[in-house]
C-alpha cells in the first residue's frame, strides 16, 4: 500500500525522538544559533530514517517481489518523505514536549484516514475529505502511486514542492522554539513548587 512508508516514517521518527532530544540542551544553554540547534536535532533522525527506508524497500523489493516503474525515483522520494515527517515530529516534540508525542499520534491518525491510501478519500466522511488537501500524506500517497505503477510525474513534482514546504516550515518552527528556549524567564529560573 502507498501509505505504508509514510506511516513507518512517522512512527520511526516518533521513536527516534524518544531516544534523541529534538533540541540539544547544551547547544541551547551555550547560545548556539537556533537554526544550528534545529538542524543538529533533525539530521541524525533523517539519517536513521534513510536507513529505515533502504531496509523497508529492500524487503519489499527482494523479499516480497514489489516491482516499481521508477525504483530510483521511488527511493529518492521516500528519502524526502522521511526528511519531511522527521521535521514535523521534531517540531511537535520541541514545541510541546511530552504532549507532542500525543499530537504526533493524532496527526498520524488524521493523515491515515484522510490520505486515501487504504480507501479512496471520496468514500470517507466529509470531515476527512475537507482535511485531505491540507495534510502532506495525501500528496505522498498520490506521488507513490505514480512512482510505483507508472503514469505522469505531475503529482510527484507537486508532492515534492509540498513536502519541501512542510519540511522548511517545520524546521523554521523548531528554530523558533529553540530561540524561545534560549530566553530565560522567571518561571524557568524559579519553577513553581509542586507536591
Amino acid at each position: 500500500r502507498p501509505v505504508l512508508h509514510p506511516a513507518v516514517a512517522v512512527v520511526g521518527s516518533m521513536v527516534a525522538y524518544m531516544l534523541i532530544a529534538p533540541m540539544n540542551r547544551r547547544a541551547l544553554a551555550a547560545g548556539a544559533s537556533a537554526w544550528r540547534i534545529a538542524l543538529a536535532g533533525w539530521l541524525p533522525v533523517v539519517a536513521i530514517g534513510a536507513l529505515q527506508t533502504v531496509a523497508l524497500m529492500s524487503v519489499l523489493h527482494w523479499g516480497l517481489g514489489l516491482r516499481m516503474a521508477r525504483a530510483a525515483g521511488t527511493v529518492g522520494f521516500l528519502f524526502l518523505v522521511t526528511a519531511c515527517f522527521a521535521a514535523i515530529v521534531q517540531w511537535l516534540n520541541a514545541r510541546f514536549g511530552a504532549a507532542g508525542r500525543i499530537l504526533v499520534l493524532a496527526l498520524l491518525m488524521l493523515q491515515l484516514t484522510s490520505a486515501g491510501g487504504t480507501y479512496p478519500v471520496q468514500t470517507s466522511p466529509p470531515f476527512f475529505n475537507a482535511l485531505h488537501p491540507f495534510l502532506p500524506m495525501s500528496y505522498v500517497v498520490e506521488a507513490l502511486r505514480r512512482l510505483i505503477t507508472g503514469g505522469g510525474l505531475g503529482p510527484v513534482w507537486h508532492a515534492c514542492v509540498v513536502l519541501v514546504a512542510f519540511t522548511a516550515g517545520a524546521l523554521a518552527l523548531t528554530a523558533l522554539s529553540a530561540r524561545r528556549r534560549q530566553v530565560w524567564t522567571l518561571d524557568r529560573l524559579h519553577p513553581e513548587l509542586s507536591l
